[in-house]
């Protein structure tokens, strides 16, 4: 179960892409994108202690003025890769509404709320259904910029998640907080240098629950390039400061602790008739402190977005 508790930024990075892809085509008026997205994790060995998840979605983007709407469907996420199969219900949907509250050369602060469904279909060891679960998770986002001069300046966002219905079937902590924020240096007119830092922690509001609780702290590097005006690569690093789970609070209650370093790249293509590109793929290494084992983690996605 140790791998549960990793989710995926997929949504802020698609309506973030999208709405600045949108503003590059449009000066005013209606600004639209939809796009698709693939994405595949997995453990070595997976085979033995399923490990893995691999999850396509798809989204549109509306954009006007200060105002940005964004829908997206995912495929439910758990996978079985020792029997080679996923789920075939596409139940996930997400709804985000972002405003665009100051926008000027020195700062600018923008305002998301949303929810999205989380669907569950449960079966045994033989396959056989045991049930269905879907719960909702509701999320207020502030995010931020703020250019100290023109070579650096400071961002990031915030995430305040609550979660309702089926919480004990699901596992989850009824509340979550997210955020990434840190300085960008502008090292030359095609290279910037962004350090952040990251945390993820799910915690339970009431006091009587104890689910899936977990904290992950990490230093995130990012190295932009751009190639030309169509090409950039970023590599990246995510370096563990703290982490740990009790996702196994029903036979343990216990915190496992974890330590997890990852290198990755990003790829990123844009063409002249609004259609773009991303390709990714990080490798992790993964050491659980708790029985001492070791594991190496992949992660791989490609998108797709077209701008109108």
């Amino acid at each position: 179960m140790k791998n549960l508790f990793k989710f995926s930024a997929l949504f802020c990075g698609l309506a973030a892409a999208g709405i600045a892809s949108a503003n590059a085509a449009e000066p005013s008026g209606w600004r639209y994108n939809i796009g698709a997205m693939y994405e595949i994790e997995n453990v070595e060995g997976q085979g033995e202690d399923m490990d893995g998840l691999y999850e396509p979605s798809v989204y549109f983007n509306a954009s006007k003025d200060r105002w940005s709407i964004t829908v997206a469907m995912y495929q439910e996420g758990a996978v079985d890769y020792s029997e080679q199969s996923r789920s075939t219900y596409f139940n996930r949907p997400e709804l985000n509404v972002r405003y665009q509250w100051i926008d000027n050369e020195k700062y600018s602060i923008g305002l998301t709320g949303g929810a999205r469904n989380y669907g569950y279909h449960f079966e045994d060891e033989n396959g056989n259904k045991t049930g269905t679960a879907n719960m909702m998770r509701y999320k207020f986002q502030p995010d931020w910029n703020v250019n100290i001069n023109q070579d650096v300046s400071f961002n990031g966002w915030l995430s305040l998640f609550k979660f309702h219905n089926d919480l004990d079937e699901t596992g989850y902590a009824d509340s979550r907080i997210e955020t990434e924020t840190g300085i960008k240096y502008k090292l030359s007119d095609t290279m910037s240098l962004q350090a952040n830092y990251y945390l993820e922690r799910g915690y339970n509001a009431d006091e009587d629950r104890n689910n899936g609780e977990f904290s992950t702290q990490e230093m995130r590097i990012y190295l932009p390039i751009e190639l030309n005006s169509h090409v950039s690569i970023t590599p990246y690093t995510r370096l563990t400061l703290d982490r740990w789970s009790n996702w196994d609070w029903a036979t343990d209650g216990e915190r496992e602790k974890h330590n997890n370093n990852r290198l990755g790249m990003l790829y990123a293509h844009s063409f002249d008739n609004g259609l773009s590109m991303t390709l990714e793929y990080a490798h992790e290494w993964q050491e659980h402190k708790e029985d001492g084992s070791d594991d190496k983690f992949h992660y791989a996605g490609v998108g797709v977005n077209y701008a109108f």
